[in-house]
C-alpha cells in the first residue's frame, strides 16, 4: 500500500509584534480671557486616546491624540484652575511578515517626561515625550499532518484541543446625559471616567456589550477653596456584528473613553454631559485537531523533518480588583486637595519556573500648604499581580489597570490612601508541541529486521510508541502482547515486543 499524507491546519493566536515606540509632545498653551493667569505650575498630566487603528499591508497604523492638563494656581485667590490641550499623532510602524488574516491591537501608554513652563502669564509651553506599548497579535494557520496510510508505517499522533481568534471587531459610540453640578461651579477640573466590567452574550453573528461608564467630575465653586464631586453613569447597550460568531465561543471587550465633554443650555442654565466610548471586542472559538508528532517505518528507512509550534490550550477572561495602599507624610499645615492617579503598561517576566505581572501606580498628591501654595507630592508604589505567577513561559497577558475608586484619611501630617484598582483583560494559556512537518519512505533502504520477540525492561514513562521505533515494531502489537492499558508505561517492567515481518506488509 502506497503511503499517504493527509493535512489539516491549526489556528493559533501569535503575536506579531511587542513594541516600545516613543512619541515627542509638544505644544503651546494660549490662556483665554476668561481663563485666570498663571502664578505657579502644580502639575501637568498627559494620557492618550486612540481613534483608528488598523494593519494594512504589514504596517500598523495608529491615529489619535495626547491629552494634556495643566493644573496651575493664579497670582489671587486660592482656587486651583486648569487648562487642557489635545495634541493629535498618527505613527505608522512597520510589522514583520506574517500571514494572519484577523488581527487584534493592544495599545497602552505612560508619560516618559514632561517638562512645563510659563512663558508669560498667559502663555505656557509643555515639551515632554510619550511611551506607547503596542502588541499586536493576529490568527495564524500552521499546516499539520492528521494522518499516514500505509502498511509499513506507525505513527504516534494525538487530539490537540487550542483556542484560536475567531473574530474582532470595533463600535463607538455617544451616550449623553443631564448633569446636577453645582449652579455656582466656575470651573470643570478634571473628569475621572471609568467602565465597569460589561455582560456580553452573543446570538446570530452578534455580540451585545452591556454595562456602564461612571465619571466622576471635580470642580471648583465660588465663595470656598474646596474641591467639589459629581458623580454620573452612563449606561450603555451597544451590538456589534461579528460573523461566524457561536453561543459557545469566548467572548471579551475592552471599554474606553474616548472624549467627555460638558456644555451648558444658555435659556435653563442646566448641563449636559456626552461621553465617546469605544468598544474593542474578540471572540475566541475552540477547535481540536488530532496531529502526528512523529512516525517511522517498520520496513524502509525514513525521510523526515519536525516543527515546533505553540498552540493556545487554554483562553480565560480576567476580572478582578485589587487594594493597594500608599502613605505619605505631607507636613502638619499641609491641606490634600485632589489626587490624581497615573499607572504603568503591565509588564511580565519569566525565570526560574515563576512568571512575575507586575505595574506600577503614582499617585499625585495636590495640596495647599500654609502659605496658601499649591504643591504636588508624587508617590508610587509597585502593583503585582500575584495570582499570574503560575503562567507559563509562553503566556501571553493582556491586561489593562485602571483605578476604579480611592479613599484617603488625612491625620496630623499622616495621608493614608485606599485605592482600588480594576484588573480586566485575557490571558492565552500556550503551550510547545513538536510535530511531524514531512514524511517519505526510502524505499530503496530497507531496515534490519528480526523474526522473533524481544524481551525489553521497560522504565515508569516511558511512551509505547518510543520503544517500538527503537524495535521496528508495532505499538499496538506491543500493547495487546503485554495488556497494556494505555500507550505509556505506568511502572517499571518486562515488555515482550513482537518483531515484525515482512508478511505482514503482504497481509495488510
Amino acid at each position: 500500500m502506497a503511503t499517504q499524507l493527509f493535512y489539516d491546519h491549526l489556528l493559533s493566536t501569535a503575536k506579531i509584534a511587542d513594541i516600545n515606540s516613543e512619541q515627542p509632545v509638544e505644544a503651546e498653551f494660549l490662556l483665554a480671557d476668561y481663563d485666570a493667569p498663571v502664578f505657579k505650575i502644580v502639575k501637568t498630566t498627559m494620557n492618550h486616546v486612540v481613534t483608528q487603528k488598523y494593519i494594512m499591508q504589514n504596517k500598523l497604523t495608529v491615529e489619535g491624540f495626547i491629552k494634556i492638563a495643566i493644573f496651575y494656581q493664579p497670582p489671587e485667590g486660592e482656587k486651583l484652575s486648569v487648562v487642557n490641550q489635545k495634541v493629535p499623532f498618527q505613527k505608522q510602524l512597520e510589522l514583520a511578515a506574517a500571514d494572519c488574516d484577523l488581527n487584534f491591537i493592544n495599545i497602552q501608554g505612560q508619560s516618559q517626561y514632561v517638562n512645563t513652563r510659563p512663558q508669560n502669564p498667559t502663555r505656557i509651553d509643555v515639551r515632554g515625550a510619550y511611551m506607547f506599548s503596542i502588541k499586536v497579535f493576529g490568527r495564524q494557520k500552521t499546516n499539520s499532518i492528521t494522518k499516514i496510510t500505509g502498511g509499513t508505517v506507525c505513527c504516534d499522533s494525538g487530539e490537540i484541543p487550542h483556542f484560536y481568534l475567531a473574530g474582532q471587531n470595533i463600535r463607538q459610540f455617544t451616550a449623553e446625559n443631564e448633569l446636577a453640578l453645582p449652579e455656582d461651579m466656575i470651573k470643570v477640573l478634571r473628569v475621572h471616567t471609568t467602565a465597569s466590567t460589561p455582560a456580553i452574550s452573543v446570538y446570530q453573528d452578534k455580540i451585545t456589550v452591556k454595562g456602564e461608564v461612571n465619571a466622576e467630575i471635580l470642580c471648583t465653586v465660588s465663595g470656598s477653596d474646596q474641591i467639589k464631586t459629581h458623580t454620573q453613569v452612563f449606561p450603555y447597550n451597544q451590538i456589534i456584528d461579528m460573523n461566524g460568531i457561536k453561543e459557545n465561543h469566548i467572548c471579551c471587550a475592552d471599554v474606553s473613553v474616548c472624549s467627555f465633554g460638558i456644555s451648558q443650555n444658555q435659556e435653563n442654565k442646566k448641563y449636559t454631559a456626552a461621553v465617546t466610548v469605544q468598544i474593542d471586542a474578540s471572540a475566541f472559538s475552540k477547535q481540536q485537531v488530532i496531529s502526528v508528532y512523529d512516525a517511522f517505518s517498520r520496513l524502509y528507512l525514513c525521510e523526515k523533518t519536525s516543527q515546533e509550534i505553540l498552540c493556545d490550550t487554554n483562553m480565560y477572561s480576567v476580572d478582578r480588583t485589587l487594594a493597594v495602599r500608599m502613605s505619605e507624610n505631607t507636613g502638619r499645615d499641609c491641606v490634600v486637595k485632589d489626587i490624581i492617579f497615573e499607572i504603568a503598561p503591565v509588564k511580565s517576566y519569566f525565570e526560574i519556573n515563576k512568571t512575575t505581572v507586575k505595574s506600577k501606580i503614582t499617585a499625585n498628591i495636590i495640596t495647599m500648604n500654609g502659605q496658601k501654595e499649591y504643591e504636588c507630592v508624587s508617590k508610587t508604589e509597585d502593583i503585582v499581580l500575584d495570582w499570574l505567577e503560575k503562567c507559563g513561559q509562553h503566556d501571553e497577558i493582556c491586561i489593562k489597570l485602571s483605578v476604579s475608586g480611592c479613599t484617603y484619611t488625612h491625620t496630623e501630617g499622616e495621608l493614608q490612601i485606599n485605592a482600588n484598582i480594576s484588573a480586566q483583560g485575557f490571558v492565552i494559556e500556550k503551550q510547545p508541541f513538536s510535530l511531524l512537518k514531512t514524511f517519505a519512505e526510502n524505499t530503496e533502504e530497507p531496515v534490519q529486521t528480526e523474526d522473533a520477540l524481544i524481551v525489553y525492561y521497560a522504565h515508569k514513562g516511558e511512551k509505547v510508541f518510543d520503544i517500538a521505533r527503537n524495535h521496528n515494531a508495532d505499538p499496538q502489537d506491543i500493547i495487546e502482547e503485554n495488556s497494556l492499558q494505555k500507550d505509556i508505561v505506568d511502572s517499571d517492567r518486562m515488555l515482550f515486543v513482537p518483531a515484525f515481518t515482512e508478511q505482514e506488509v503482504q497481509y495488510e
